[in-house]
């Protein structure tokens, strides 16, 4: 019986419900809109997968500079017992100026290859933000 408890268990952990390949997605956050798109480049069994994401937003105020993004990302990480799977991406940013940045958060499924995605950022720049949006993985 305990060995059953255990191989559920780990069945449940292990097991991840997105491993796309390509994904592509738009945003509404913080300080503006935009898009993103990624690709993955190395599954790691368990983990999850390591890839590259790119993306540009439009800041609300018409005044402040547009975002350019690119960074590495760990994408796939299983939350056991849910659908949800969280991602965290490091990378580098031009607004006005270059800076480092991190984000982090959680993506969901809708239906079949479209889903949603909720995530936090920062950057050494001083900027912060949240936002929301929806993703389509193939």
């Amino acid at each position: 019986m305990r060995f059953r408890s255990l191989l559920l268990a780990s069945a449940a952990v292990t097991a991840t419900t997105a491993g796309a390949t390509t994904w592509l997605g738009a945003d509404v956050g913080t300080s503006g809109f935009g898009v993103h798109a990624g690709f993955s480049l190395l599954r790691i069994p368990i983990i999850g997968a390591i890839g590259v994401e790119g993306s540009a937003e439009k800041a609300w105020n018409t005044s402040l500079a547009n975002r350019y993004a690119a960074g590495v990302t760990l994408r796939d990480l299983n939350i056991p017992i849910t659908k949800v799977d969280a991602f965290a991406t490091v990378g580098a940013e031009y607004s006005n100026a270059f800076a480092l940045y991190g984000e982090g958060g959680l993506r969901g499924p809708l239906l079949g290859p479209a889903g949603w995605r909720a995530f936090v950022r920062a950057s050494t720049a001083g900027h912060y933000g949240a936002g929301v949006g929806l993703e389509l993985r193939f």
